[in-house]
């Protein structure tokens, strides 16, 4: 059985022969050490700040995504990942940061003079944010910026399929290949102007409809792209709750986003793809409408350091939504012995896998703090507790 064949027969609630295996993103202190090389892969500063902005400053974007992949590739053949992500596609055309100072870089629109800053932190290897026009405008920055959006034709020409091109082309026969196509609005912890969008969903709530439409318009086209290369699924996500719950009211998330979402499904269905969606945070409060209502097919991460409980899932929405997660990426994965990290892989096999319906993953991604040790350690305890049948008392 291959892995593609493996995460299929997840999906349908059945069992295959083993527990499928994967992780979204693995950062390049683990990619680098697996694969004995330095590798540009997963989302820690390093890699998305340090290299990829000087690369693009010195003219060499295409030099780094022609890397990227082939070193993401690689790390998935040689860990044995049931699953593959074929990132957000690169622009032909991206713009070029200025320099504001060591680790900042203010990337601006010419065109339209929307512009952002960013900031590299090395000592937590975190990339994000600081500031924008939207969060220095506020709402009428907003407004201007829905504008340039609704003016947007989506023309898929200005971006590169290359990287998914290779993926599809060295893994599409055997691998379960996901694409990102995210709707959301800007996430909390990286995008400056978050908060802007939030007090817009109560004074503006015609500008967030107005914005999240346009997303969908954009999901749809890239979603008729993927389809027609053959990709498996889609994979949606940002955050949509914290640690304390939900970040906006669970009547918000049905007007806003319930709709929006089953449009998006409805089109992957219509092609046979599969709809994963993320979030992090405790999603209780409206986890009938998140995980029923909306018709999604998976569920990632399953947060536990925001309570959420595996096995309550598993027993509630298990025979309806595919579960991938959940080991503690958080204390257990970063400050856990190996003998730690295999006790809990083996308690959320226990727990998610029978029967079907679950994909093993980290309760996120294995970030810059994970030794190397715990995650191989978790691979090996998947390894072995992961035998369908399972009987693990």
């Amino acid at each position: 059985m291959n892995s593609k064949e493996r995460v299929r027969i997840a999906f349908e609630h059945k069992e295959p022969d083993r527990v499928p295996v994967t992780e979204l993103y693995i950062n390049g202190p683990v990619a680098s050490d697996v694969l004995g090389r330095e590798a540009w892969v997963g989302w820690g500063g390093y890699v998305r700040a340090e290299v990829y902005t000087r690369m693009l400053l010195e003219g060499r974007a295409d030099e780094f995504h022609h890397k990227e992949v082939r070193d993401l590739v690689d790390l998935y053949r040689q860990l044995e990942l049931d699953t593959l992500m074929i990132e957000r596609p690169p622009l032909k055309r991206p713009l070029v940061p200025t320099v504001l100072e060591e680790n900042v870089w203010k990337y601006e629109d010419p065109e339209s003079g929307h512009w952002h800053i960013v900031r590299y932190c090395p000592d937590t290897d975190m990339y994000h944010e600081l500031d924008s026009n939207i969060a220095q405008g506020g709402m009428a920055a907003f407004e201007e910026y829905v504008k340039l959006l609704e003016s947007d034709p989506v023309d898929l020409d200005k971006w590169s399929f290359d990287q998914a091109d290779y993926t599809m082309a060295t893994c599409g026969a055997d691998k379960f290949v996901m694409a990102v196509v995210e709707i959301d609005f800007p996430p909390m912890s990286f995008a400056g102007w978050g908060r802007v969008f939030l007090e817009a969903i109560i004074d503006r709530p015609d500008l967030v409809e107005r914005y999240l439409d346009y997303r969908v318009r954009k999901g749809l086209e890239f979603i008729e792209k993927y389809a027609a290369m053959g990709v498996d699924a889609v994979f949606d996500g940002e955050d949509l709750a914290g640690t304390q719950g939900p970040l906006f009211s669970p009547a918000c998330y049905r007007k806003f986003y319930m709709p929006r979402f089953r449009r998006l499904i409805e089109a992957c269905h219509k092609h046979g793809m599969l709809y994963v969606r993320h979030t992090d945070g405790n999603i209780m409060s409206f986890a009938d409408d998140f995980l029923v209502e909306t018709g999604i097919d998976a569920y990632h991460s399953i947060d536990p350091g925001a309570g959420m409980d595996i096995g309550l899932i598993k027993r509630r929405y298990g025979d309806r939504v595919t579960l991938w997660g959940n080991v503690d990426c958080g204390p257990t994965m970063t400050y856990g012995s190996p003998e730690d990290v295999v006790r809990a892989t083996r308690e959320v096999i226990r727990i998610a896998s029978p029967g079907g319906g679950h994909v093993l993953t980290t309760s996120n991604t294995i970030h810059s703090n994970i030794p190397t040790a715990n995650y191989l350690a978790m691979l090996e305890a998947a390894r072995e507790f992961g035998r369908y049948p399972i009987d693990l008392a």
